[in-house]
């Protein structure tokens, strides 16, 4: 059944067509979601609620993205919202993980593994938002842009810039062996 058809139903209050399109995302939005926190309670937390949050405005969605698009959208502005409450107790910081970047796990060097993850977890909010959604979770810069409602030129440009940065410090912290290569 396509997407379309599936939001079509849910919005006629099908809540098997639901249960289709959640057990469709859940995955891939945890996945990218444990990549902002070691805390499966927080990240499932922000799950939950971009679920609940995308069931209870369903009709307000237009269908001019992928379901997904909207869902991690949700998703993002949830665990900004977190952020935000959480910053100045110092309980919460998208800097904490540096041990779930699925992406990674199939390259064989450990060493590198763990460097590019720390590079990753360095990077400000933004930055790391654009380049896991673009370079890790395949989304493209339209997508991106609606998800962060930032211009497509935005996104763009952000990912240019942090790929940049990327470089920058990996040669800088690489002791001579990115100069080698």
């Amino acid at each position: 059944m396509t997407e379309k058809r599936l939001i079509s139903k849910i919005k006629n209050g099908n809540s098997r067509a639901y249960k289709k399109l959640y057990d469709e995302n859940v995955n891939s939005l945890f996945r990218f979601m444990m990549q902002f926190s070691k805390d499966k309670d927080f990240v499932a937390d922000w799950v939950q609620r971009a679920f609940i949050k995308a069931y209870n405005n369903i009709n307000s969605f237009s269908g001019k993205s992928k379901f997904s698009t909207w869902l991690f959208s949700i998703a993002i502005n949830e665990m900004k919202s977190d952020m935000r409450k959480y910053s100045s107790k110092n309980i919460l910081r998208l800097d904490e993980n540096t041990e779930n970047l699925m992406a990674f796990d199939q390259i064989n060097d450990f060493e590198w593994k763990q460097e590019m993850k720390q590079l990753l977890s360095d990077l400000d909010e933004n930055k790391r938002l654009v380049f896991i959604l673009f370079e890790i979770e395949g989304y493209n810069h339209n997508e991106i842009a609606a998800m962060l409602e930032i211009s497509v030129a935005n996104s763009r440009t952000t990912l240019s810039r942090t790929k940049q940065i990327l470089k920058e410090n990996w040669l800088n912290n690489r002791d001579g062996y990115g100069k080698a290569k």
